[in-house]
């Protein structure tokens, strides 16, 4: 392949000295490129739509000319060529979670290196709209689509399915759902707090959790707190439950408000499930406001293990996910689909019970 790169290189040369193009006193095009490098126009082309059919040192060499001449690839005229955007959809619930930031910098990063790049959507926890977000990808021509979950319409994926789209799902998904799949078991992570908590003695439960609605990670986690205590002879008493109705809502307020309203209750609970890291810090705000010790008084648990989890006063017992493998994985899996592979996904990553202070054994009479 290099030998008859040479070959042609020097017939570039030639005719980019003649044209005057040497000089790349105007806009630089891929044939400058090419010239700087050393290499032929197709070998540039090579590195641009399949690095990885390009050696090491052709690749140092055409990446090192790309950036001395400051060259931007024509997008459109590349995908007019090749038939490809080389750009990936990715539709997020919100923006506003850090867990879905670090997947997504996982999976541009590791799409970043086959030259791809990343449109990203938030659907807001609205299937509606998280399908008119990836059909307005679709019509842009996307080369593959992620999606966080497959609480979606089923038109979404008859659509993929007709014109050939590669997907991938993340975080987690239905049950029954058939769906390629990059993520961990919800209910597998609640099972391990809920059994942590049993084992230091609590049998009395609260629950602070986000909307379940059109939201099937959501609703694993809930089943899975209920089947964990109803296997021990246990139940959450409807006066220890507060679930957010809206998504959009704030949760901090929120939580510090269900807090308020559970530990009010008579018989309080002594353990406090939280549907995720930023509502355990919202009741550890109003236990501290209310006075109440923590863990002495009540245990309160999270999950995700946001940065903040470990820093806080108590820190944050909590599940830790693993968003940045999922990223990677993900991205692999769709740029080999996008390759022609067939692929197979990865088994279901594990998550991690990290125990800090927040929790601790049941208080004693």
């Amino acid at each position: 392949m290099e030998a008859s790169d040479g070959a042609a290189d020097n017939t570039t040369a030639s005719h980019e000295s003649q044209s005057g193009l040497s000089t790349f006193e105007s806009t630089p095009l891929l044939a400058d490129v090419a010239r700087l490098a050393g290499v032929s126009t197709a070998t540039v082309s090579r590195f641009l739509n399949e690095p990885s059919k390009v050696t090491e040192r052709t690749r140092a060499k055409v990446q090192a000319a790309i950036d001395q001449l400051d060259w931007v690839p024509n997008a459109a005229a590349r995908s007019l060529v090749s038939r490809r955007s080389y750009a990936v959809g990715a539709i997020v619930p919100t923006l506003e979670h850090e867990k879905f930031h670090q997947q997504l910098q996982a999976f541009q990063s590791r799409l970043g290196e086959e030259g791809l790049a990343v449109f990203v959507a938030c659907s807001s926890y609205d299937p509606a709209e998280g399908y008119r977000q990836a059909r307005g990808m679709i019509a842009r021509g996307v080369d593959a689509l992620a999606l966080v979950g497959d609480d979606y319409p089923d038109a979404l994926f008859e659509l993929l399915a007709s014109k050939g789209i590669p997907y991938v799902v993340t975080f987690g998904k239905r049950e029954d759902s058939q769906h390629p799949c990059v993520g961990f078991e919800h209910a597998r992570a609640y099972e391990l707090m809920t059994q942590r908590l049993l084992a230091l003695g609590h049998n009395r439960f609260g629950v602070i959790f986000q909307s379940p609605k059109d939201n099937s990670r959501v609703q694993a986690r809930l089943r899975a707190i209920n089947d964990t205590l109803a296997n021990n002879g246990l139940a959450i008493r409807p006066q220890h439950l507060a679930v957010i109705a809206d998504n959009s809502s704030v949760r901090i307020p929120f939580a510090r408000q269900a807090f308020r309203q559970l530990m009010s209750a008579q018989p309080a609970p002594t353990a406090i499930i939280c549907g995720n890291d930023t509502l355990a810090i919202g009741a550890l705000l109003e236990a501290n406001a209310m006075g109440l010790d923590v863990p002495g008084a009540v245990s309160i648990s999270g999950f995700d293990d946001i940065e903040l989890a470990a820093q806080f006063q108590p820190s944050v017992t909590t599940i830790r996910v693993p968003d940045r493998e999922m990223g990677a994985l993900a991205a692999q899996y769709l740029i080999d689909r996008i390759a022609g592979k067939s692929p197979t996904c990865p088994p279901m990553l594990e998550v991690s019970l990290i125990e800090r202070e927040s929790i601790g054994p049941v208080p004693a009479l």
